[in-house]
């Protein structure tokens, strides 16, 4: 049995939601990285991009994949940009909606 989403929310972009947005973009699902933090999304997503260049340098991935995956990541600015999404994980110590 194969299960797959095709829209992952990740909610706290540090180490956890990190390691949640590689693996749901490396099984093939569009990721969507939301965090509280200023910049923190965006800083997640350039981070996923330098690990999947370092295993593409390694031979580990191809350059056409290394795209691939990239383009699977979207930046929430919003909480609501979630609500699409098939699937959300919270990757986050602590959360509060102001």
């Amino acid at each position: 049995m194969s299960l797959q989403f095709e829209t992952v929310g990740v909610v706290g972009t540090g180490a956890m939601g990190r390691g949640i947005a590689q693996i749901a973009a490396q099984a093939g699902s569009q990721v969507w990285l939301f965090d509280a933090g200023a910049g923190a999304a965006e800083k997640a997503a350039a981070a996923l991009g330098e690990q999947w260049d370092k295993l593409a340098a390694k031979g580990k991935l191809t350059a056409e994949a290394v795209a691939q995956l990239k383009g699977r990541l979207s930046i929430a600015t919003e909480l609501t940009q979630l609500a699409p999404c098939q699937m959300v994980v919270e990757g986050v110590s602590s959360f509060s909606v102001q």
